[in-house]
């Protein structure tokens, strides 16, 4: 048997490794040139193994590439779920919302339907800030609740649209407060009538409230007569409301103006 030196055995050696990494690079193929199983398998095994973020490029490949294969839809769907687990609601919500268009008698339209208004309504932000996704949710939720067809997520629908008209009541009285901040009386008088006329009939537990916001917008113009009067409407139907409580204040301090 012929021995080889050291310095021998690892130039022999790092040829090995520089023919083997050689080889593995030879065999590795490019998601441009991967077939539709084949970007199929990487992602599957992406998401065995944990990797959404790598799943993601190989569904979102398949979406670019094979946009009118049969089963495209079933790809689709997959893709919106990681986009939601990812916090991309706003890519998940657009996906959703295209599955439910497109493929309307699918079993799993309702469920893509009711994703959609999730991944809307976790784009809302504060009572201060943009309300546009907060009536966008609002929208597909009467749509969804407008579909007789549905029925499995309608409680929750119905919480979330509900969710989102409490948001909007609260940015309005916001805005009714600023005004009022400022003495801009007659702005703060059209958002107490925005309010009556857009959501206390669908939302009755509003009154007490509106009533004594008039209160306070009453305050500000010195008309003790719109004071006393809503209070005797609180005290005889909301005793034990708040807003009652509150009203009673502002009666009770006349120099004294309650934000």
């Amino acid at each position: 048997m012929v021995k080889m030196n050291n310095r021998s055995y690892i130039s022999a050696l790092f040829s090995v490794i520089i023919l083997l990494f050689l080889s593995s690079c030879s065999k590795e193929v490019k998601k441009e040139d991967m077939t539709l199983s084949e970007l199929s398998q990487n992602a599957v095994a992406a998401l065995e193994n944990k990797k959404r973020d790598k799943a993601i490029e190989y569904l979102e490949a398949i979406m670019y590439r094979f946009p009118d294969h049969p089963q495209i839809a079933q790809y689709k769907i997959l893709l919106a779920e990681q986009y939601f687990k990812n916090g991309r609601y706003a890519e998940s919500q657009e996906l959703y919302d295209h599955y439910n268009q497109f493929y309307p008698s699918d079993q799993r339209s309702e469920y893509a339907k009711y994703k959609s208004i999730l991944a809307m309504y976790n784009q809302t932000l504060r009572n201060d800030c943009d309300s546009t996704e907060t009536e966008k949710t609002i929208l597909l939720c009467h749509e969804y609740l407008q579909n007789t067809t549905y029925a499995r997520y309608q409680k929750d629908v119905f919480d979330i649209q509900n969710s989102c008209e409490n948001k909007l009541i609260d940015k309005e009285i916001y805005v009714f407060n600023f005004y009022l901040k400022r003495g801009e009386v007659a702005a703060s008088r059209n958002r107490l009538t925005f309010l009556k006329e857009k959501y206390a009939e669908k939302h009755p537990e509003l009154m007490p409230r509106l009533l004594y916001l008039e209160c306070k917008l009453a305050k500000r113009e010195k008309n003790e007569t719109i004071i006393v009067k809503n209070l005797d409407l609180l005290k005889q139907k909301y005793p034990t409301s708040q807003y009652t409580t509150m009203a009673k204040g502002l009666a009770i301090k006349k120099d004294y103006f309650f934000f």
